[in-house]
Protein backbone atom coordinates (compact mmCIF):
# COMPACT_ATOMS: atom_id res chain seq x y z
CA UNK A 1 0.00 0.00 0.00
CA UNK A 2 1.52 3.56 -0.50
CA UNK A 3 2.05 5.86 2.07
CA UNK A 4 0.75 8.88 2.70
CA UNK A 5 3.06 11.56 3.79
CA UNK A 6 1.29 13.14 6.60
CA UNK A 7 2.78 16.75 8.37
CA UNK A 8 1.38 17.87 11.83
CA UNK A 9 1.68 21.27 12.28
CA UNK A 10 1.87 22.80 15.99
CA UNK A 11 3.27 25.74 17.37
CA UNK A 12 4.73 23.70 20.44
CA UNK A 13 4.68 20.76 22.98
CA UNK A 14 3.77 23.17 25.44
CA UNK A 15 1.27 22.09 28.70
CA UNK A 16 -1.68 20.85 28.24
CA UNK A 17 -3.82 18.04 27.16
CA UNK A 18 -4.32 18.96 23.82
CA UNK A 19 -0.26 18.80 22.66
CA UNK A 20 0.33 15.51 24.91
CA UNK A 21 -2.38 14.17 22.54
CA UNK A 22 -0.17 15.00 20.21
CA UNK A 23 2.38 13.53 21.33
CA UNK A 24 0.65 10.56 21.76
CA UNK A 25 -0.86 9.79 18.49
CA UNK A 26 2.77 11.16 16.84
CA UNK A 27 4.54 8.47 18.76
CA UNK A 28 1.69 4.86 17.89
CA UNK A 29 1.50 6.66 14.20
CA UNK A 30 5.48 6.07 13.92
CA UNK A 31 4.94 2.24 14.69
CA UNK A 32 2.93 2.02 11.10
CA UNK A 33 4.45 1.16 8.00
CA UNK A 34 1.79 2.74 5.58
CA UNK A 35 2.33 6.35 6.76
CA UNK A 36 5.74 8.96 6.04
CA UNK A 37 5.04 11.04 9.35
CA UNK A 38 6.22 15.05 9.54
CA UNK A 39 5.95 17.16 12.51
CA UNK A 40 6.15 20.70 11.74
CA UNK A 41 6.43 23.11 15.05
CA UNK A 42 8.15 26.30 15.83
CA UNK A 43 8.80 26.58 19.66
CA UNK A 44 10.20 23.69 22.12
CA UNK A 45 7.99 22.82 24.69
CA UNK A 46 7.50 21.42 28.30
CA UNK A 47 6.62 18.12 26.35
CA UNK A 48 9.29 17.64 24.03
CA UNK A 49 10.43 14.88 25.90
CA UNK A 50 7.93 12.79 25.38
CA UNK A 51 7.59 12.79 21.98
CA UNK A 52 9.22 9.60 19.94
CA UNK A 53 11.80 10.46 16.91
CA UNK A 54 12.61 6.52 15.22
CA UNK A 55 10.03 7.41 12.45
CA UNK A 56 9.52 10.97 12.26
CA UNK A 57 10.99 13.45 10.31
CA UNK A 58 10.69 16.89 12.23
CA UNK A 59 11.19 20.19 10.86
CA UNK A 60 11.56 23.49 12.64
CA UNK A 61 10.35 26.74 11.49
CA UNK A 62 12.16 29.88 12.89
CA UNK A 63 9.93 32.47 13.70
CA UNK A 64 9.62 35.35 15.97
CA UNK A 65 6.75 36.04 16.59
CA UNK A 66 2.74 34.33 15.82
CA UNK A 67 1.69 37.10 13.56
CA UNK A 68 4.16 37.45 11.12
CA UNK A 69 2.95 36.83 7.38
CA UNK A 70 5.84 35.24 6.68
CA UNK A 71 4.96 32.07 8.90
CA UNK A 72 2.56 31.53 6.14
CA UNK A 73 5.23 31.61 3.71
CA UNK A 74 7.64 29.71 5.44
CA UNK A 75 5.15 27.36 6.03
CA UNK A 76 3.87 26.79 2.49
CA UNK A 77 7.73 26.80 0.59
CA UNK A 78 8.17 23.82 3.25
CA UNK A 79 5.27 21.83 2.31
CA UNK A 80 5.45 22.14 -1.44
CA UNK A 81 9.63 20.90 -0.78
CA UNK A 82 8.16 18.11 1.26
CA UNK A 83 5.13 17.19 -0.73
CA UNK A 84 2.72 16.90 1.59
CA UNK A 85 -0.69 14.81 0.80
CA UNK A 86 -2.11 15.77 4.08
CA UNK A 87 -1.73 18.62 6.56
CA UNK A 88 -2.70 17.78 10.24
CA UNK A 89 -3.00 21.35 12.14
CA UNK A 90 -3.20 21.19 15.88
CA UNK A 91 -4.56 24.35 17.59
CA UNK A 92 -5.53 28.14 16.86
CA UNK A 93 -2.50 29.70 15.06
CA UNK A 94 -1.86 26.74 13.36
CA UNK A 95 -5.19 26.46 11.88
CA UNK A 96 -5.36 30.04 10.50
CA UNK A 97 -1.64 29.63 8.80
CA UNK A 98 -3.18 26.48 7.65
CA UNK A 99 -5.79 28.08 5.92
CA UNK A 100 -3.76 30.27 4.15
CA UNK A 101 -1.60 27.83 3.02
CA UNK A 102 -4.35 25.71 1.25
CA UNK A 103 -5.60 29.29 -0.40
CA UNK A 104 -2.19 28.65 -2.74
CA UNK A 105 -1.73 24.99 -2.57
CA UNK A 106 -5.23 23.55 -3.70
CA UNK A 107 -3.84 20.55 -4.17
CA UNK A 108 -2.99 19.53 -0.37
CA UNK A 109 -5.71 18.26 1.68
CA UNK A 110 -5.91 20.02 5.16
CA UNK A 111 -7.29 18.20 8.06
CA UNK A 112 -8.21 20.61 11.26
CA UNK A 113 -8.20 18.94 14.67
CA UNK A 114 -10.96 20.14 17.67
CA UNK A 115 -9.94 20.06 20.96
CA UNK A 116 -12.43 21.89 22.69
CA UNK A 117 -16.03 22.62 22.54
CA UNK A 118 -16.56 26.45 23.10
CA UNK A 119 -14.80 29.80 23.08
CA UNK A 120 -14.84 33.31 24.53
CA UNK A 121 -15.56 36.35 22.64
CA UNK A 122 -12.46 37.27 21.22
CA UNK A 123 -10.89 38.02 17.49
CA UNK A 124 -8.91 35.12 17.18
CA UNK A 125 -11.53 33.02 17.91
CA UNK A 126 -13.97 34.79 15.64
CA UNK A 127 -11.35 34.44 12.91
CA UNK A 128 -10.89 30.67 13.59
CA UNK A 129 -14.43 30.43 13.26
CA UNK A 130 -15.19 31.84 9.85
CA UNK A 131 -11.85 30.32 8.45
CA UNK A 132 -11.90 27.23 9.78
CA UNK A 133 -15.57 26.04 8.07
CA UNK A 134 -13.07 25.78 4.73
CA UNK A 135 -10.70 22.44 5.89
CA UNK A 136 -11.45 19.34 4.25
CA UNK A 137 -12.66 18.06 6.97
CA UNK A 138 -12.24 18.74 10.90
CA UNK A 139 -11.61 15.83 13.52
CA UNK A 140 -12.99 16.38 16.79
CA UNK A 141 -12.44 14.23 19.99
CA UNK A 142 -15.56 15.06 21.53
CA UNK A 143 -19.17 15.24 20.11
CA UNK A 144 -19.46 18.73 21.19
CA UNK A 145 -17.05 19.82 19.16
CA UNK A 146 -18.42 18.42 16.18
CA UNK A 147 -21.53 20.28 16.61
CA UNK A 148 -19.41 23.16 17.32
CA UNK A 149 -18.93 23.16 13.71
CA UNK A 150 -21.04 22.10 12.39
CA UNK A 151 -23.64 24.91 13.66
CA UNK A 152 -21.10 26.99 12.24
CA UNK A 153 -21.40 26.19 9.23
CA UNK A 154 -18.36 23.44 7.88
CA UNK A 155 -17.95 22.82 4.28
CA UNK A 156 -16.86 18.92 4.68
CA UNK A 157 -17.01 16.02 6.49
CA UNK A 158 -16.60 16.88 10.65
CA UNK A 159 -15.79 13.39 12.17
CA UNK A 160 -15.04 12.35 15.61
CA UNK A 161 -12.24 10.55 17.15
CA UNK A 162 -11.49 10.54 20.88
CA UNK A 163 -8.12 10.88 22.47
CA UNK A 164 -5.67 8.00 23.32
CA UNK A 165 -5.77 6.57 26.68
CA UNK A 166 -2.17 5.91 28.18
CA UNK A 167 -2.17 2.83 30.81
CA UNK A 168 -2.04 3.90 34.38
CA UNK A 169 -1.34 1.27 37.36
CA UNK A 170 -3.51 2.31 40.44
CA UNK A 171 -2.15 2.51 44.21
CA UNK A 172 -3.19 1.26 46.64
CA UNK A 173 -3.58 1.87 50.55
CA UNK A 174 -5.53 4.14 53.17
CA UNK A 175 -3.48 7.29 51.84
CA UNK A 176 -5.10 7.08 48.37
CA UNK A 177 -8.68 6.91 50.13
CA UNK A 178 -7.74 10.50 51.74
CA UNK A 179 -6.22 12.29 49.04
CA UNK A 180 -8.38 14.56 47.05
CA UNK A 181 -6.93 15.89 43.31
CA UNK A 182 -7.20 18.92 41.10
CA UNK A 183 -5.34 18.73 37.85
CA UNK A 184 -5.26 21.62 35.22
CA UNK A 185 -4.78 25.06 34.17
CA UNK A 186 -5.45 26.91 36.74
CA UNK A 187 -7.84 29.36 34.13
CA UNK A 188 -11.51 30.58 34.22
CA UNK A 189 -12.57 27.95 32.17
CA UNK A 190 -11.56 25.08 34.14
CA UNK A 191 -13.93 26.89 37.04
CA UNK A 192 -10.93 26.79 39.37
CA UNK A 193 -12.39 29.04 42.02
CA UNK A 194 -15.40 27.33 42.48
CA UNK A 195 -12.74 24.15 43.01
CA UNK A 196 -10.45 25.40 45.43
CA UNK A 197 -14.08 27.06 47.54
CA UNK A 198 -15.45 23.43 47.36
CA UNK A 199 -11.78 21.87 48.86
CA UNK A 200 -12.12 24.79 51.68
CA UNK A 201 -15.62 23.36 52.65
CA UNK A 202 -14.76 19.89 52.69
CA UNK A 203 -11.78 20.03 54.12
CA UNK A 204 -12.97 21.91 57.22
CA UNK A 205 -15.70 19.49 57.39
CA UNK A 206 -13.16 16.86 56.91
CA UNK A 207 -9.61 17.20 58.33
CA UNK A 208 -8.14 13.97 57.56
CA UNK A 209 -8.57 14.68 53.77
CA UNK A 210 -5.35 16.27 51.68
CA UNK A 211 -6.07 17.87 49.02
CA UNK A 212 -3.36 18.59 45.93
CA UNK A 213 -3.89 21.27 42.78
CA UNK A 214 -1.48 20.38 40.26
CA UNK A 215 -1.20 23.05 37.33
CA UNK A 216 -0.41 26.61 37.02
CA UNK A 217 -2.51 29.67 35.42
CA UNK A 218 -3.13 33.06 35.71
CA UNK A 219 -5.26 32.66 38.81
CA UNK A 220 -3.08 31.21 40.78
CA UNK A 221 -2.53 33.62 42.88
CA UNK A 222 -6.38 34.77 43.62
CA UNK A 223 -6.20 31.00 44.85
CA UNK A 224 -3.47 30.77 47.10
CA UNK A 225 -5.15 33.55 48.94
CA UNK A 226 -8.40 31.81 48.94
CA UNK A 227 -6.70 29.04 50.59
CA UNK A 228 -4.02 31.37 52.98
CA UNK A 229 -7.42 33.07 53.83
CA UNK A 230 -8.92 30.12 55.04
CA UNK A 231 -6.27 29.19 57.00
CA UNK A 232 -6.01 25.64 55.45
CA UNK A 233 -2.50 25.09 53.97
CA UNK A 234 -1.80 22.33 55.85
CA UNK A 235 -4.59 20.18 53.84
CA UNK A 236 -4.62 22.13 50.78
CA UNK A 237 -1.33 22.07 48.82
CA UNK A 238 -0.65 23.93 45.55
CA UNK A 239 1.84 21.44 43.62
CA UNK A 240 2.68 23.53 40.54
CA UNK A 241 2.47 22.03 37.00
CA UNK A 242 4.02 18.37 37.00
CA UNK A 243 5.84 16.18 34.67
CA UNK A 244 4.95 13.24 36.63
CA UNK A 245 0.51 13.94 36.79
CA UNK A 246 0.13 10.09 35.97
CA UNK A 247 1.75 9.14 39.28
CA UNK A 248 -0.46 11.33 41.44
CA UNK A 249 -3.36 10.55 39.61
CA UNK A 250 -2.87 6.87 40.48
CA UNK A 251 -2.73 7.87 44.58
CA UNK A 252 -5.46 10.19 44.41
CA UNK A 253 -9.01 8.61 45.73
CA UNK A 254 -10.77 11.19 44.56
CA UNK A 255 -10.34 13.68 41.07
CA UNK A 256 -12.59 16.74 40.67
CA UNK A 257 -13.35 18.72 37.07
CA UNK A 258 -16.23 21.20 37.32
CA UNK A 259 -14.80 23.05 33.92
CA UNK A 260 -17.37 25.16 31.75
CA UNK A 261 -16.32 23.47 28.82
CA UNK A 262 -14.13 20.62 27.19
CA UNK A 263 -13.10 18.93 24.53
CA UNK A 264 -12.05 15.42 26.06
CA UNK A 265 -10.31 16.27 28.83
CA UNK A 266 -7.32 14.14 29.22
CA UNK A 267 -7.14 14.40 33.59
CA UNK A 268 -10.72 12.21 33.13
CA UNK A 269 -9.76 9.88 31.07
CA UNK A 270 -6.50 8.92 32.81
CA UNK A 271 -8.57 8.89 36.83
CA UNK A 272 -10.92 6.16 35.21
CA UNK A 273 -7.68 4.27 33.94
CA UNK A 274 -5.91 5.08 37.54
CA UNK A 275 -9.28 3.65 39.44
CA UNK A 276 -10.19 7.31 41.31
CA UNK A 277 -13.68 8.21 41.97
CA UNK A 278 -14.59 11.42 39.76
CA UNK A 279 -16.54 14.51 40.81
CA UNK A 280 -17.82 16.64 37.69
CA UNK A 281 -19.10 19.27 36.40
CA UNK A 282 -22.67 18.23 34.79
CA UNK A 283 -21.63 19.12 30.97
CA UNK A 284 -21.72 17.26 27.53
CA UNK A 285 -18.19 16.56 27.44
CA UNK A 286 -18.04 14.96 30.95
CA UNK A 287 -21.52 13.08 30.14
CA UNK A 288 -19.53 11.40 26.91
CA UNK A 289 -16.97 9.81 29.06
CA UNK A 290 -19.10 9.09 32.41
CA UNK A 291 -22.56 8.33 30.75
CA UNK A 292 -26.07 9.60 31.59
CA UNK A 293 -26.48 7.94 35.06
CA UNK A 294 -23.35 9.06 36.84
CA UNK A 295 -24.46 9.79 40.40
CA UNK A 296 -21.73 11.96 40.86
CA UNK A 297 -22.14 15.27 38.64
CA UNK A 298 -22.38 18.60 40.01
CA UNK A 299 -25.40 20.28 38.69
CA UNK A 300 -24.62 23.81 40.32
CA UNK A 301 -21.11 23.66 39.25
CA UNK A 302 -20.94 27.42 40.27
CA UNK A 303 -22.42 26.60 44.35
CA UNK A 304 -19.51 25.10 45.79
CA UNK A 305 -21.44 24.21 48.65
CA UNK A 306 -23.12 22.14 46.73
CA UNK A 307 -19.57 20.28 44.77
CA UNK A 308 -18.56 19.86 48.34
CA UNK A 309 -22.07 17.98 48.84
CA UNK A 310 -20.91 15.79 46.11
CA UNK A 311 -17.79 15.13 46.53
CA UNK A 312 -18.74 14.01 50.36
CA UNK A 313 -21.20 11.56 48.97
CA UNK A 314 -18.22 10.51 46.45
CA UNK A 315 -15.82 9.54 49.35
CA UNK A 316 -18.58 7.25 51.22
CA UNK A 317 -19.39 5.27 48.05
CA UNK A 318 -18.03 1.70 48.12
CA UNK A 319 -19.69 0.84 44.56
CA UNK A 320 -17.41 0.01 41.44
CA UNK A 321 -20.11 -0.36 38.98
CA UNK A 322 -20.41 3.63 38.54
CA UNK A 323 -17.81 3.34 36.43
CA UNK A 324 -18.90 1.05 33.88
CA UNK A 325 -19.58 3.28 30.94
CA UNK A 326 -16.80 5.12 31.58
CA UNK A 327 -14.50 1.53 31.73
CA UNK A 328 -16.20 0.81 28.56
CA UNK A 329 -15.55 3.87 26.75
CA UNK A 330 -11.76 3.89 27.59
CA UNK A 331 -11.80 0.52 26.21
CA UNK A 332 -11.84 1.76 23.18
CA UNK A 333 -9.24 4.84 23.52
CA UNK A 334 -5.87 2.67 22.98
CA UNK A 335 -3.17 4.54 21.12
CA UNK A 336 -3.09 1.82 18.43
CA UNK A 337 -7.13 2.35 17.99
CA UNK A 338 -7.31 5.79 17.90
CA UNK A 339 -4.22 5.94 15.05
CA UNK A 340 -6.10 3.66 13.24
CA UNK A 341 -9.31 5.69 13.25
CA UNK A 342 -6.60 8.99 12.25
CA UNK A 343 -5.18 6.38 9.23
CA UNK A 344 -8.58 5.77 7.97
CA UNK A 345 -9.46 9.23 7.86
CA UNK A 346 -6.04 10.20 5.81
CA UNK A 347 -6.73 7.47 3.26
CA UNK A 348 -10.02 8.50 2.53
CA UNK A 349 -9.37 12.08 2.51
CA UNK A 350 -5.90 11.50 0.00
CA UNK A 351 -8.87 8.81 -1.94
CA UNK A 352 -11.25 11.69 -2.33
CA UNK A 353 -8.24 13.66 -3.69
CA UNK A 354 -6.79 11.65 -5.71
CA UNK A 355 -10.13 11.09 -7.39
Amino acid sequence: MKTIRVCFLIQAMSDGGAQKQCVYLLNELQNRKDVDLHLIYFFPGVHDHLLQRGNLSIHKLSVGSNYNPMNILRLRTLLRDLQADILLSWLHACDIYSFFVKLSMPELTWLMTERDSSYPPDPRYWLRRHIGIYADAIIANSEKGKAYWIAAGAMQPCIVIPNTVQPILPASGASRINTVLYAGRLTHQKNVTAVIESFCILARRRPELRFSILGDGILKGDLEDIVQSARLGDQIEFLGFRQDIADHLSKAGMVVSLSHHEGLPNVLLESVMAGSTIVASDIPEHRELLGPDYPFYVSDRNDPGACADVMEKALSTTSTDVMAFANSRISQMSPKQIAASYIDVFRRMKSMRDE
